[in-house]
């Protein structure tokens, strides 16, 4: 999925995990997402790492400076103190979220139902009283309807002040898993959805489905009508049709890491747990610094940058 946008993967066909490669300026990075997440953290963490090390320095051409790897396991089963001994080090910035809320999908429809917030219950049956409609487009109808998507992807992003990749990456997206899945490789499988009613069109999300789980990549939603609940109604109809596809989880992906009223994005929690299911809270990016003077400044680097747009920006729009 991520080969246009620079990376590419290293060690294809020879089993292991997926690690994935890319310059940055001088620096090679290697980046492991969710590495071993099939499997129980049973041997110890040193056994992981040198799997990863492995993977990434078996590969043609030169070896990466820095290996990155997004730990898949709850905070629970992971044990810092022992990750630092085996030489992994916090990394300076997170690339998947850590904390998420996955819904179990493999009971029947009203016990997923009923085990939502009220609420949320009552929200995702109101869009649909109210005559809001949910179509899905598969990834070959995708790219065409994309621009719609991503004007109020733009709209959101105003609203909400975040930060948003240009069109063509969400093009690039789609058009990388169909080319992928058209050669037979294994690749998720996308769908947009999109709620309207009369015609407004009121949300926008975008799914991926792979092995036996649906996930939650991007949503929009418009700043009229509201009170029509789109953005309720269009999740449930997007778990609707993953568990009647065979799926057994819906990830909400990326949550606040608690109920905290002060965090900025304390709704997002409220909505999304809303939905029930359970809440994970992963350790996130963990590195292993192979070259330390290059990839120990390039960590710095991401330090002062993540600073910059985490805190100095924010304060300055405040």
């Amino acid at each position: 999925m991520r080969e246009r946008q620079g990376w590419h993967r290293l060690g294809i066909g020879t089993g292991g995990p997926l690690v994935l490669q890319r310059s940055v300026g001088p620096v090679r990075l290697a980046y492991a997402p969710h590495a071993f997440a099939d499997e129980s953290p049973t041997e110890p963490i040193g056994g992981y790492l040198s799997r990863l090390r492995e993977r990434a320095e078996s590969a043609e051409g030169a070896a990466p400076h820095l290996i990155r790897w997004d730990v898949p396991w709850d905070v629970a089963r992971f044990d810092p103190t022992m990750a630092e001994a085996t030489g992994l080090r916090r990394a300076p910035v997170r690339v998947q979220p850590p904390d998420t809320v996955v819904v179990d999908l493999s009971p029947e429809e009203d016990e997923i139902m009923a085990a939502m917030k009220g609420k949320t219950r009552y929200n995702a049956r109101l869009a649909t009283k109210k005559g809001v409609t949910v179509t899905r487009y598969s990834q070959e109808a995708m790219i065409r309807e994309l621009p719609r998507w991503y004007a109020l992807y733009q709209e959101t992003a105003r609203r909400d002040r975040i930060a948003i990749h240009p069109h063509r990456y969400y093009q690039e997206v789609v058009e990388t898993a169909v080319s992928m899945r058209d050669a037979g490789e294994r690749a998720p499988l996308l769908s947009l959805y999109m709620a309207t009613h009369e015609d407004d069109l009121l949300a926008g999300i975008v799914v991926a489905s792979y092995q036996g789980m649906s996930t939650y990549l991007y949503g929009a939603g418009a700043n009229v009508k509201r009170n029509l609940m789109a953005s309720y109604g269009i999740q449930w109809e997007a778990m609707r049709d993953a568990k009647a596809a065979g799926d057994l989880a819906y990830d909400m992906f990326g949550i606040p890491p608690s109920d905290d009223p002060a965090h900025p994005m304390h709704g997002l929690f409220r909505f999304k747990t809303g939905f029930g299911g359970a809440i994970i809270n992963r350790p996130g990016c963990w590195d292993v610094v192979r070259a330390p003077i290059v990839g120990g400044a390039f960590r710095t680097a991401e330090r002062a940058r993540s600073w910059y747009y985490h805190d100095v920006k924010k304060r300055v729009r405040r």
